[in-house]
Formats: C-alpha cells, sequence, structure tokens
C-alpha cells in the first residue's frame, strides 16, 4: 500500500498555501473575478477568490473526459439497479468552500461524484464543509495530474474516496503520458492511501472498475462484477432488485411471461386446445402468486372451459361456447 497523501484530520480550509500553476499539468491559468465567476459556462478544475484565477484546462473538454465519466454513471445506475436502491450520481455540480462571510473562497469541479446513501445535496453547488460529501469523486486525467494539488484539497475536506481514472485504450486518451489504469484513494488519518478496492462500492475493484470504463460493450466479466457488488450492497441494505421500480416491474413480468408459457405448455401436453378465450385469459394474468393453483387447474382440467372455471373467480364462469 502506497505512502499517504498528507492532510490532517481536521480538514483545514484551502488554500493552505499560494495558488502555484504548476500544481495543475495540463491547464492553463485564466483570470476570472468572482463577479464573473457564475457566467463561466466551462469546466474548472480549481478556482481561488484570492487572486481571481480559474485553472481550466488547456485543450477543451473532449470524448476523453466525456466518456468514462458518462460511464461509470451508466454502470454505477446498473449497480443501484441490483442494490434495489437509488445512487445519485452527479457530474456538473460545483464543490465549493465559503468563507465566514459566506463569500466563496475556493471551487473545484471534479467528472462525476456519487452518493449511495448520504442525504443528497441540493443546488449547483455543494457546500464542503456543511456537507453531506459524496461517497466517491471521480477524476478523469487524460492531460491532466489531479495527484498534484487536486487530491490534497480533497483530502483537506475530508472526502473519504476518490476515484482517478487514466482512460485506455490508446486510442482513447493518445495524448497521456501516464500509464492506463484507475487509482482508488481511501481516506485515512487525514491522508489518502491507494487502495485496490473501493471502500464504498464494497468489493469493486479497481482493475475491474477500469476494465468496463474502457470496453466497447459490458462483458460478461463487468456484468457478473456489477451484479456483485450491486447484490452485495442490497443484502447490507436489506433490498434487492425487485425493490427497484424499473427492474422490478421488468422482473414481475418476466416471471408472469414465463408462468403463462408454463400454462400453454401444461395445456397443450395434455391435448387441451389454447381457445381464444384462455389466451384472452392468460394475456391478463400478471402475478404469479396463484402460479401453483393455476398448473393445478391446468393439470387437473378436461378442456379449456373447465380450465376456465377453474382459475376464474367465483360468479366469472365462462359461457358454453368457450
Amino acid at each position: 500500500m502506497a505512502e499517504p497523501l498528507r492532510g490532517t484530520p481536521q480538514r483545514p480550509r484551502e488554500p493552505r498555501r499560494p495558488l502555484d500553476p504548476r500544481d495543475f499539468p495540463g491547464c492553463r491559468a485564466v483570470h476570472l473575478p468572482i463577479k464573473e465567476l457564475d457566467d463561466y459556462e466551462g469546466r474548472i478544475e480549481y478556482w481561488d477568490a484570492r487572486t481571481g484565477t480559474a485553472m481550466i484546462l488547456a485543450e477543451p473538454a473532449t470524448l476523453y473526459h466525456e466518456v468514462p465519466s458518462a460511464g461509470v454513471v451508466a454502470l454505477v445506475e446498473m449497480i443501484a439497479q441490483a442494490r434495489g436502491s437509488k445512487i445519485l450520481a452527479l457530474g456538473s455540480a460545483s464543490l465549493v468552500q465559503f468563507g465566514v462571510e459566506g463569500e466563496r473562497e475556493v471551487l473545484m469541479q471534479p467528472d462525476a461524484m456519487f452518493f449511495l446513501d448520504r442525504p443528497w445535496p441540493r443546488g449547483r453547488t455543494l457546500d464542503v464543509h456543511a456537507g453531506p460529501l459524496p461517497d466517491v469523486v471521480l477524476e478523469v486525467d487524460h492531460t491532466t495530474d489531479v495527484r498534484r494539488r487536486k487530491l490534497e484539497v480533497y483530502a483537506s475536506w475530508g472526502f473519504p474516496e476518490v476515484w482517478v481514472e487514466v482512460p485506455a485504450p490508446e486510442w482513447m486518451a493518445p495524448r497521456s503520458s501516464r500509464r492506463p489504469g484507475l487509482t482508488i484513494y481511501l481516506l485515512e488519518g487525514g491522508g489518502y492511501v491507494e487502495s485496490a478496492v473501493s471502500r464504498a462500492f464494497r468489493g469493486w475493484r479497481a482493475a475491474e472498475i477500469h476494465r468496463a470504463l474502457n470496453e466497447a460493450t459490458k462483458s460478461e466479466e463487468t456484468v457478473a462484477a456489477l451484479r456483485r457488488v450491486g447484490r452485495g450492497l442490497g443484502r447490507a441494505a436489506g433490498t434487492s432488485p425487485d425493490d427497484d421500480p424499473f427492474l422490478g416491474a421488468e422482473r414481475t413480468e418476466s416471471r408472469s411471461e414465463m408462468l403463462r408459457e408454463n400454462l400453454r405448455q401444461t395445456l397443450a401436453a395434455r391435448n387441451i386446445r389454447v381457445t381464444e378465450a384462455v389466451e384472452a385469459w392468460l394475456s391478463g394474468v400478471s402475478s404469479v402468486e396463484r402460479s401453483a393453483q393455476f398448473l393445478e387447474a391446468a393439470i387437473d382440467s378436461r378442456d379449456a372451459a373447465d380450465f376456465l372455471r377453474r382459475v376464474r373467480p367465483a360468479g366469472d364462469a365462462p359461457s358454453d361456447d368457450e
């Protein structure tokens, strides 16, 4: 395990030292006074009120940034479905340190951040001292290197987990001088240590995250990892995929369709014709609670009319021509 990037447990207020543009490789310094901050439309790596200086990407944000940050949002959504509860993903909110008079002192914008169980923030900015802090922050290092300063700031603010992704393959990040991969930084004792496994997304390994972010299509290994992590989080929270509104509805429909097909096959095996009336009844089957009763009826029925008498509610008997 690597040596920590030292901060302090007390989360001192930034900046602890003067802004040095050399701490932001791949960025350029621009003059941005606070009165113009709200109107700036680009992405800001770091903004310092004392000097009115913003560090922005030397090159405009490209697919090299957008693909990994958008990709991880989709991956986390799949984990949320497997867990059975929502995970909030943000990609454009600003992290702001406010002064004692409520003025903005420092601002940073990550590529993405995730809230698993903490209260969700409201508004366009997140007060890093009032919280809530995200469970995970993602930084994509294409032409930049957040280890030089941004990690130090995250540590001082007490952010529990930071992911730093260097994209691959080479066509995705042709200008990066760093080795492709994803590094997980966990806050321990006021500083960050590298970890092979996420603490927030229990069991999700850095190598698995990196592979998933750089695949053109999701591999079987990635799908298995997403399901494993989501199910593990669900067990800890007492939830399951059935608790996710969309996935729960899909699973319910799948089980209902399987029951309908089983009933068709059972009737056919007994040489009972599936009439239009039977098919109309089958199309309305949306619950599997009475599946055993329905299957027993299919086995014991003499014909289609007898089957409908057994499965329909009392008083709703079929006519003789059914």
